[in-house]
């Protein structure tokens, strides 16, 4: 009997619907009013692109400052603002050519990419694009922390980037060393005590990002929308306020077999599935979708980033909104960045970044990531 051999079809990367807009194109077809129209429309859509004033909301006293481009005067308030005034391009200085282009080389990218990479193509410092890159992070977790699911929803947590690393030999040296000259200032018995102290075990820092994915009802859509939270480690205390905040109550829940998740039964359809024996359950429950999620977060970390440190939050929002969107074309995906960026950004965490960063001693301190998705800039 011959064997029929099912098509899946190619993959959509390899599709003509994956490449609707090249840098070939954007760079000799598109003139500067057309992109300055795309902006206008993407900054303003309630106005058809038409300049709003951020500060009293009037569009018909605005005026253009002579000789200053995308900047503009309201006569009501009498207050100047540009086109990313208060937004997460606030201060931007890069032509809007080139920011949509380094934005289209981002959307292309599907692990993602490294700040030294985008600064040699788009041809900017590494300053430059490691702070616009993490503008779009944190962009991204904000309209993560707003997202809530329904229907049918996978959860499950992934340990990445757990190892921190050992101390620099010499520094420790340094510091044993100066240890032992303050306890001979203090004493002999002192003294004694650090020569004799052995060096610490050292130990991976556990740290959990949980994710919630809602899968489509159509066969072979797989996750449609994807939510992302911190935790030490998968626990009850984290999964329930995480499910409580993006989980709508009465959703049909699956999990796996472990403990954090066995409470959600009391709001929830809960569905289990036990992976010591099995990868789908007996009516077909799984958290394939979970686990898809934290393949491509693993190949962006492996293949890309390496180490995500504090900033681990930020990565992986980054990561759900790839999955999310990586069935449209890449002209889609550059312009809803483009749009995440012209959100209005009231924190202002990553504005004048590098200028923080060296008055006070390489010592910035960014928001500690916490269990709660909704720190937007919980790097």
């Amino acid at each position: 009997m011959e064997r029929i051999r099912k098509s899946h079809g190619s993959h959509f990367l390899l599709k003509k619907a994956a490449r609707t807009l090249s840098l070939n194109e954007w760079y000799t077809e598109y003139s500067d009013e057309r992109i300055s129209k795309i902006f206008h429309e993407m900054r303003w859509p309630e106005t058809q692109g038409a300049p709003c004033c951020p500060h009293c909301n009037e569009t018909e006293c605005v005026v253009p400052v002579p000789k200053r481009a995308l900047l503009y005067r309201c006569k009501k308030c009498e207050r100047m603002f540009s086109l990313t005034s208060g937004t997460f391009l606030h201060g931007n200085k890069l032509p809007l050519r080139k920011l949509f282009a380094a934005l289209l080389l981002l959307a292309d990218a599907v692990k993602g990419m490294s700040a030294s990479q985008f600064s040699r193509q788009v041809g900017v410092q590494y300053k430059t694009a490691f702070v616009l890159m993490h503008k779009i992070r944190a962009s991204l977790l904000v309209e993560n922390s707003q997202t809530l699911l329904d229907g049918n929803v996978q959860i499950d947590g992934v340990y990445l980037d757990t190892k921190e690393r050992k101390p620099n030999e010499h520094k420790a040296a340094r510091e044993q060393a100066a240890r032992l000259k303050a306890a001979r200032e203090a004493g002999a018995q002192e003294a004694q005590a650090v020569q004799n102290d052995e060096e610490p075990e050292w130990k991976p820092t556990p740290r959990c990002i949980l994710v919630a994915r809602q899968v489509s009802g159509e066969r072979g859509k797989g996750g449609v929308k994807t939510v992302i939270g911190f935790a030490p480690c998968e626990n009850g205390v984290d999964v329930d306020a995480f499910v409580a905040k993006h989980i709508a109550t009465g959703a049909t829940v699956t999990s796996d077999e472990h403990r954090a998740y066995a409470m959600l039964i009391a709001h929830y359809d809960l569905k289990r599935v036990n992976h010591s024996e099995r990868y789908s359950g007996a009516d077909g429950e799984n958290i394939n979708q979970a686990e898809s999620y934290f393949s491509r977060f693993r190949r962006m970390q492996i293949g890309q980033n390496h180490f995500f440190g504090k900033h681990l939050l930020a990565y992986a929002a980054e990561s759900a909104w790839r999955d999310d969107n990586r069935r449209h074309s890449n002209e889609e995906n550059s312009q809803a960045l483009l749009g995440l960026l012209f959100k209005q950004n009231g924190d202002g965490l990553w504005r004048g970044f590098w200028k923080r960063y060296l008055r006070k001693g390489n010592g910035v301190t960014l928001p500690a990531v916490t269990g709660d998705s909704t720190l937007a800039s919980a790097a």
